[in-house]
C-alpha cells in the first residue's frame, strides 16, 4: 500500500484519482490460511471472520481446513441479514451481532414495534433488541473470537450472541437482564422487518468506505 498523501484519510487512504488504495493481490483466503496456523501454536482456541456475506463464505469454505467458529456481522431487526444467518447455521458457524441497537445514537430505540413490545413487557427497547438475538451476551471489550456454546437452555429467538457497546456500568449490568420473547413478540418484530424488506428499506448503519464489494445483497452491485 502506498503511503497516503498529507491530509489523506488515515484509516481509508485513497489514490490521487480518488479511488481506495487497496492491495488487490492479497486474497482473504490467504489471510485465513495464515490464521489457521495459529491454532497449532496453542495461542488461540478458535478463529472466525467478520463482515462475511454468503458470497464471501462460499469463496472461503472450499479452501479451509478449519471452518470459522463465528461470523461477526451487523444484525438487528432493521437489518436481519437472513441470507447469511441461515447460511452460517447450515455450516455450523455461530453468528455474533454487532450494533444490535442500530449503532451510534441507538436509532432503533424509537422504532414503533420495538417500543410496542417494550411497553407490553415493561422493559426498555434495549432489552427487547438484545433479547431478539439471544440470552447469551458478550461485552464489547471481549474482542477475541470464542468457541461459543450453542446448547444453552436459555438461548432464545435467533440464537445469536450479541456485542452491546457501553461504558456505563449500570447499562452494562442492565444489558445482562434479558427476557424471553414469546411468539407474539417475535411476530410483531417480524412484521416490522417484513415491511422494511417489501420497501427495500433495510438500514445498514455501519459500512465504512472499504472500497470492496463484500457481496451483501443490500450493498452489492452484482
Amino acid at each position: 500500500m502506498t503511503v497516503p498523501a498529507t491530509g489523506n484519510h488515515p484509516l481509508f487512504p485513497k489514490l490521487p484519482d480518488g479511488s481506495r488504495d487497496i492491495d488487490h493481490s492479497h486474497s482473504h483466503i490467504t489471510t485465513w490460511k495464515s490464521m489457521e496456523k495459529l491454532l497449532a501454536t496453542g495461542k488461540v482456541k478458535a478463529i472466525g471472520v467478520s463482515n462475511y456475506s454468503k458470497r464471501y463464505l462460499e469463496e472461503l469454505l472450499p479452501h479451509v481446513s478449519v471452518v470459522p467458529a463465528v461470523n461477526q456481522i451487523e444484525n438487528h431487526p432493521a437489518l436481519p441479514q437472513q441470507e447469511i444467518v441461515d447460511f452460517c447455521k447450515e455450516k455450523g458457524i455461530h453468528v455474533t451481532a454487532y450494533s444490535p441497537l442500530g449503532s451510534t445514537g441507538s436509532p432503533l430505540f424509537t422504532a414503533e414495534p420495538i417500543v410496542e413490545v417494550a411497553k407490553k413487557r415493561g422493559v426498555t427497547p434495549a432489552t427487547v433488541l438484545l433479547s431478539w438475538h439471544s440470552m447469551l451476551l458478550l461485552s464489547i471489550t471481549v474482542l477475541i473470537y470464542l468457541q461459543v456454546l450453542t446448547r444453552e437452555k436459555n438461548v432464545v429467538a435467533r440464537g445469536s450472541s450479541v456485542l452491546a457497546k457501553s461504558v456505563t456500568p449500570s447499562r452494562i449490568e442492565e444489558n445482562r437482564n434479558l427476557i424471553q420473547l414469546d411468539e407474539s413478540d417475535m411476530a410483531t418484530i417480524a412484521k416490522y422487518t417484513d415491511e422494511l424488506a417489501s420497501k427495500k428499506a433495510f438500514q445498514r448503519f455501519v459500512y465504512p468506505p472499504f472500497g470492496v464489494d463484500f457481496g451483501f445483497p443490500d450493498k452489492s452491485s452484482s
